[in-house]
């Protein structure tokens, strides 16, 4: 990942042995969307005002060239395009912006003889062949080097090639993410995500009868309450480190203890358990990926950005990120730094200027 900074999905599956397995009273819970109707509607107005759309004699010009029976597009100038088949976040306008994701051409389309499936702890989507069934998403038209990108973010799946259908029953191959360790258990997503995906089929026009069953039927773990968010605890008082401190404490020196700042907290690296514990690996993936990518920064703009939140104002600026939003995103970063006894390998030693 690169600008769209954010917990891989590998780390989170890792987790499962640490992590609590949602109840099984959350099979009764359904998405409750409206609350985050108005912002997601404000958000889409403001992406609408920042971009101008290609022109048609250039999406004819690329459908010219289009082979229905191949997923990418070569035009003679050398120009490369790619049919991507969205069934999770990407799915979402907001999605695709706050990641710099930006399609020539999309839509609603089915993909035949498959089915949409949530795995993991997380609930993630992933999708397997299942004869006589089928599946809604969105069909983009992408720049190549915004698949490039994507395979970037999509770094626990692997691109696969599918046949996805129009609803004027025109077929065309396309790219789709699958994850890429098989049998992986059948999970419950967050409501957040599920919020994600089904305002990117109203978005798009995707059939009633497909949001409609994400709507009513799909079991969600619901939105915690502000009154239910974890905070970091235990700073000492007056102790303050301005940004270029921080950045000094990026885990590059293995001299310098690693840092990072949450919510204007910041956090040193303890160490890793020992080898033989049963938080190690996951531990150990974390590191993996948080040393390079967010040591030695404030990352509440990161998660803002990578997992969008439609309840809330679009996060452009730092300014966009209000109080309660913060404090989900430092709830999100205390759960994944915490095993299921909530014991962190992170000391709490002082806040951002």
């Amino acid at each position: 990942m690169i600008a769209e900074l954010s917990i891989p999905i590998s780390v989170w599956m890792s987790s499962t042995s640490t992590k609590v397995i949602p109840h099984m009273a959350n099979l009764l819970h359904r998405i409750k969307s409206t609350s985050s109707d108005l912002n997601f509607k404000l958000s889409c107005e403001a992406i609408q005002s920042k971009h101008t759309p290609p022109s048609k004699s250039h999406i004819d010009f690329i459908r010219i060239h289009n082979n229905p029976e191949q997923p990418e597009i070569v035009l003679p100038n050398g120009e490369r395009y790619c049919w991507y088949f969205a069934i999770g976040s990407m799915i979402n306008p907001i999605s695709q912006y706050l990641r710099e994701i930006t399609p020539v051409l999309s839509y609603p389309a089915t993909c035949q003889h498959h089915k949409l499936v949530f795995r993991c702890f997380n609930g993630i989507a992933d999708f397997e062949a299942c004869p006589g069934s089928n599946f809604d998403g969105v069909a983009h038209l992408i720049p190549y080097d915004q698949m490039i990108r994507l395979d970037e973010i999509e770094c626990f799946y692997h691109r696969v090639v599918i046949i996805c259908t129009d609803y004027e029953n025109q077929s065309q191959m396309a790219y789709a993410y699958q994850i890429k360790v098989k049998n992986q258990p059948s999970g419950i997503p967050r409501e957040r995500y599920l919020d994600v995906i089904i305002k990117g089929c109203e978005y798009y026009k995707v059939r009633p009868e497909y949001t409609n069953h994400l709507r009513n039927e799909q079991p969600v773990v619901p939105r915690k309450q502000p009154h239910e968010f974890h905070s970091f605890q235990g700073f000492p008082p007056d102790v303050y480190y301005s940004e270029e401190e921080l950045k000094k404490h990026d885990g590059s020196d293995p001299s310098v203890p690693l840092w990072i700042s949450i919510n204007g907290k910041i956090l040193e690296y303890a160490g890793l358990p020992p080898p033989d514990h049963a938080d190690h690996d996951f531990q150990k993936s974390f590191l993996t990926f948080l040393k390079p990518n967010l040591g030695g920064r404030e990352v509440t703009n990161v998660i803002a950005k990578t997992l969008y939140e439609p309840l809330y104002k679009l996060p452009l600026t730092n300014e966009d990120i209000c109080d309660e939003h913060r404090a989900q995103i430092e709830d999100f970063y205390y759960n994944t730094l915490s095993n299921s006894d909530h014991h962190t390998y992170w000391k709490a030693i002082g806040r951002l200027c």
